[in-house]
Protein backbone atom coordinates (compact mmCIF):
# COMPACT_ATOMS: atom_id res chain seq x y z
CA UNK A 1 0.00 0.00 0.00
CA UNK A 2 2.81 2.44 0.88
CA UNK A 3 4.65 1.56 -2.34
CA UNK A 4 1.49 2.18 -4.39
CA UNK A 5 1.07 5.63 -2.82
CA UNK A 6 4.70 6.53 -3.60
CA UNK A 7 4.36 5.28 -7.20
CA UNK A 8 1.12 7.25 -7.65
CA UNK A 9 2.76 10.45 -6.36
CA UNK A 10 5.71 9.94 -8.70
CA UNK A 11 3.37 9.39 -11.66
CA UNK A 12 1.59 12.68 -10.90
CA UNK A 13 4.93 14.49 -10.64
CA UNK A 14 6.05 12.98 -13.95
CA UNK A 15 2.82 14.02 -15.66
CA UNK A 16 3.08 17.62 -14.44
CA UNK A 17 6.73 17.99 -15.47
CA UNK A 18 6.17 16.66 -18.98
CA UNK A 19 3.20 18.96 -19.59
CA UNK A 20 5.19 22.16 -18.93
CA UNK A 21 5.85 24.37 -21.93
CA UNK A 22 9.46 24.76 -23.02
CA UNK A 23 11.08 27.78 -24.63
CA UNK A 24 14.67 28.85 -25.30
CA UNK A 25 14.85 31.32 -22.39
CA UNK A 26 14.10 28.79 -19.63
CA UNK A 27 16.77 27.85 -17.11
CA UNK A 28 18.42 24.49 -17.73
CA UNK A 29 19.00 22.56 -14.49
CA UNK A 30 22.17 20.62 -15.26
CA UNK A 31 22.34 17.11 -13.77
CA UNK A 32 24.92 15.61 -16.17
CA UNK A 33 28.22 14.64 -14.53
CA UNK A 34 29.08 13.95 -10.89
CA UNK A 35 26.73 14.65 -8.00
CA UNK A 36 27.00 14.55 -4.22
CA UNK A 37 24.10 14.29 -1.79
CA UNK A 38 23.91 14.72 1.98
CA UNK A 39 20.63 13.77 3.68
CA UNK A 40 18.85 13.39 6.97
CA UNK A 41 16.84 10.19 7.12
CA UNK A 42 14.21 8.30 8.98
CA UNK A 43 14.56 4.51 8.87
CA UNK A 44 12.62 1.45 9.97
CA UNK A 45 12.99 -2.28 9.52
CA UNK A 46 11.37 -5.56 10.44
CA UNK A 47 12.14 -9.26 10.07
CA UNK A 48 9.32 -10.62 7.94
CA UNK A 49 8.98 -14.19 9.26
CA UNK A 50 9.51 -13.48 12.95
CA UNK A 51 7.32 -11.71 15.46
CA UNK A 52 9.69 -8.76 15.35
CA UNK A 53 7.96 -5.38 15.49
CA UNK A 54 9.07 -2.51 13.26
CA UNK A 55 11.87 -0.52 14.86
CA UNK A 56 12.47 3.12 14.00
CA UNK A 57 15.30 5.61 14.12
CA UNK A 58 16.94 8.59 12.50
CA UNK A 59 20.30 9.34 10.99
CA UNK A 60 22.14 10.60 7.95
CA UNK A 61 23.09 9.54 4.45
CA UNK A 62 25.72 10.31 1.81
CA UNK A 63 25.39 9.58 -1.89
CA UNK A 64 27.90 9.97 -4.70
CA UNK A 65 27.01 9.40 -8.33
CA UNK A 66 27.61 10.09 -11.96
CA UNK A 67 24.91 10.95 -14.51
CA UNK A 68 25.77 10.06 -18.12
CA UNK A 69 23.17 12.58 -19.32
CA UNK A 70 20.38 14.60 -17.68
CA UNK A 71 18.24 11.47 -17.20
CA UNK A 72 20.36 8.41 -16.34
CA UNK A 73 23.20 7.63 -13.96
CA UNK A 74 24.94 5.39 -11.42
CA UNK A 75 25.28 5.98 -7.69
CA UNK A 76 26.65 4.58 -4.47
CA UNK A 77 25.28 5.53 -1.08
CA UNK A 78 25.85 4.94 2.62
CA UNK A 79 23.08 5.49 5.19
CA UNK A 80 23.25 5.04 8.96
CA UNK A 81 20.50 5.44 11.55
CA UNK A 82 20.48 5.20 15.34
CA UNK A 83 17.62 2.82 16.12
CA UNK A 84 15.57 2.75 19.35
CA UNK A 85 17.33 5.79 20.83
CA UNK A 86 15.31 5.57 24.09
CA UNK A 87 15.91 1.85 24.70
CA UNK A 88 18.60 -0.65 23.67
CA UNK A 89 20.02 1.47 20.88
CA UNK A 90 21.94 0.12 17.90
CA UNK A 91 23.00 1.26 14.42
CA UNK A 92 21.23 0.21 11.21
CA UNK A 93 23.39 0.87 8.13
CA UNK A 94 22.86 0.38 4.38
CA UNK A 95 25.33 0.45 1.50
CA UNK A 96 23.81 0.72 -1.99
CA UNK A 97 25.21 0.57 -5.54
CA UNK A 98 22.61 1.28 -8.18
CA UNK A 99 21.04 2.95 -11.18
CA UNK A 100 18.94 6.11 -11.14
CA UNK A 101 16.64 7.46 -13.84
CA UNK A 102 15.50 11.08 -13.63
CA UNK A 103 12.28 11.97 -15.43
CA UNK A 104 11.17 15.21 -17.03
CA UNK A 105 12.88 17.91 -19.03
CA UNK A 106 16.13 19.58 -17.98
CA UNK A 107 14.20 22.88 -17.85
CA UNK A 108 11.81 21.61 -15.18
CA UNK A 109 12.45 22.78 -11.61
CA UNK A 110 10.73 19.60 -10.28
CA UNK A 111 12.36 16.35 -11.52
CA UNK A 112 11.00 13.00 -10.23
CA UNK A 113 13.37 10.03 -10.20
CA UNK A 114 13.36 6.26 -9.74
CA UNK A 115 16.23 4.08 -8.59
CA UNK A 116 17.14 0.44 -8.07
CA UNK A 117 20.19 -0.83 -6.18
CA UNK A 118 22.03 -3.83 -4.84
CA UNK A 119 22.08 -3.29 -1.07
CA UNK A 120 24.04 -4.49 1.91
CA UNK A 121 22.61 -4.03 5.40
CA UNK A 122 23.98 -4.38 8.91
CA UNK A 123 22.37 -3.85 12.31
CA UNK A 124 24.84 -3.79 15.19
CA UNK A 125 25.29 -2.86 18.79
CA UNK A 126 28.22 -3.47 21.16
CA UNK A 127 27.64 -7.24 21.25
CA UNK A 128 25.69 -8.38 18.18
CA UNK A 129 25.89 -7.81 14.43
CA UNK A 130 23.24 -8.92 11.91
CA UNK A 131 24.23 -8.81 8.21
CA UNK A 132 22.39 -9.29 4.94
CA UNK A 133 22.08 -8.26 1.31
CA UNK A 134 19.29 -7.69 -1.16
CA UNK A 135 17.70 -5.18 -3.49
CA UNK A 136 16.34 -1.70 -2.87
CA UNK A 137 13.91 0.24 -5.02
CA UNK A 138 12.88 3.81 -4.54
CA UNK A 139 11.99 7.16 -5.93
CA UNK A 140 11.55 10.77 -5.11
CA UNK A 141 11.85 14.23 -6.54
CA UNK A 142 14.54 16.83 -7.04
CA UNK A 143 13.41 20.42 -6.43
CA UNK A 144 16.02 22.73 -7.93
CA UNK A 145 17.09 25.77 -5.93
CA UNK A 146 19.67 26.82 -8.53
CA UNK A 147 21.14 25.39 -11.76
CA UNK A 148 23.31 22.89 -9.84
CA UNK A 149 21.70 22.60 -6.36
CA UNK A 150 18.47 20.74 -5.53
CA UNK A 151 16.47 19.53 -2.57
CA UNK A 152 16.17 15.74 -2.71
CA UNK A 153 13.11 14.13 -1.09
CA UNK A 154 13.00 10.35 -1.51
CA UNK A 155 11.80 6.98 -0.26
CA UNK A 156 13.71 3.68 -0.52
CA UNK A 157 12.21 0.24 0.15
CA UNK A 158 14.64 -2.63 0.74
CA UNK A 159 14.07 -6.37 0.46
CA UNK A 160 16.95 -7.93 2.38
CA UNK A 161 17.95 -11.55 2.97
CA UNK A 162 19.69 -11.77 6.34
CA UNK A 163 22.59 -14.23 6.18
CA UNK A 164 24.52 -14.11 9.45
CA UNK A 165 24.54 -13.10 13.07
CA UNK A 166 27.84 -12.41 14.84
CA UNK A 167 28.16 -12.41 18.62
CA UNK A 168 31.70 -11.96 19.84
CA UNK A 169 33.86 -14.50 18.00
CA UNK A 170 30.89 -16.70 17.01
CA UNK A 171 29.18 -16.45 13.62
CA UNK A 172 25.83 -18.13 13.04
CA UNK A 173 24.40 -18.53 9.52
CA UNK A 174 20.72 -17.63 9.24
CA UNK A 175 18.16 -17.42 6.44
CA UNK A 176 15.62 -14.74 7.31
CA UNK A 177 13.94 -12.05 5.24
CA UNK A 178 13.81 -8.42 6.32
CA UNK A 179 12.16 -5.29 4.97
CA UNK A 180 13.74 -1.88 5.37
CA UNK A 181 12.28 1.55 4.69
CA UNK A 182 14.14 4.86 4.43
CA UNK A 183 12.76 8.38 3.96
CA UNK A 184 15.45 10.91 3.06
CA UNK A 185 15.49 14.72 2.93
CA UNK A 186 18.68 16.28 1.67
CA UNK A 187 20.62 18.45 -0.77
CA UNK A 188 22.10 17.42 -4.12
CA UNK A 189 25.04 19.27 -5.64
CA UNK A 190 25.77 18.62 -9.32
CA UNK A 191 29.32 19.37 -10.45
Amino acid sequence: MKVQAVLMAMAILFATTTLQAQNGSETVYETKGFFLNASLLGASWTMDDLSFDDEYGGGFGLKLGYNFNNNFGLFTSLNAALMNPDEDEYVLAHFDIGLQGTLGAATSRFRPFLNVAASGMTAQDDETEINGAGISIGGGTLIFLSRRMALDISYTHGLIELSEVKQGSQTIDIDENATTMRVLFGLNWFF
